[in-house]
């Protein structure tokens, strides 16, 4: 059975650099505790678009053990500025990843939506993964708040 986590925060930059952030998956690494890398031969991923991105979790916190693994994602929907949706298949499982964008006076609220499913040794560790995964997206989210509210660049980018 699939295991969803949604998580929302409101971020002060225009959607329009929310957006064009959040959806460069090589950039991810910025903000995401769990992303390692990814790599895309496209600059502006849309629909049918693919991409590669190394995935490392650590299940037992505190204890060293992690798992790496290799996802490869398509993009499924681009609705610039409004939402963004991969899904991607790994060796044992598949994760889908939605970004919705509302604006409002002085911002914008993104919400993000974490789908997957385990198989094989993955699902046993299932139990483990969950909460640790709840708390990464959460120290994502405020790491990309963070981020793009500390970057002139970025908030300004149109």
């Amino acid at each position: 059975m699939p295991t969803v986590l949604t998580n929302a925060i409101e971020i002060h930059c225009t959607p329009e650099a929310l957006y064009r952030y959040v959806s460069q998956p090589w950039r991810w690494h910025e903000w995401h505790p769990n992303s390692r890398s990814a790599s895309s031969s496209v600059d502006i991923l849309q629909v049918g678009d693919r991409f590669d991105e190394v995935i490392e979790l650590q299940p037992l916190s505190p204890l060293p053990f992690r798992l790496r693994r290799q996802t490869r994602y398509e993009v499924i929907e681009a609705e610039q500025h409004r939402s963004w949706e991969v899904r991607g298949e790994t060796r044992d499982g598949w994760i889908n990843i939605r970004y919705e964008i509302q604006s409002f006076t002085g911002g914008a609220r993104f919400t993000r939506t974490l789908t997957y499913e385990a198989t094989g040794l993955s699902s046993l560790l299932m139990p483990f993964l969950k909460s640790r995964m709840t708390e990464q997206s959460e120290i994502g989210l405020a790491n990309l708040k963070s981020r793009l509210e500390g970057e002139d660049e970025v908030r300004n980018q149109d």
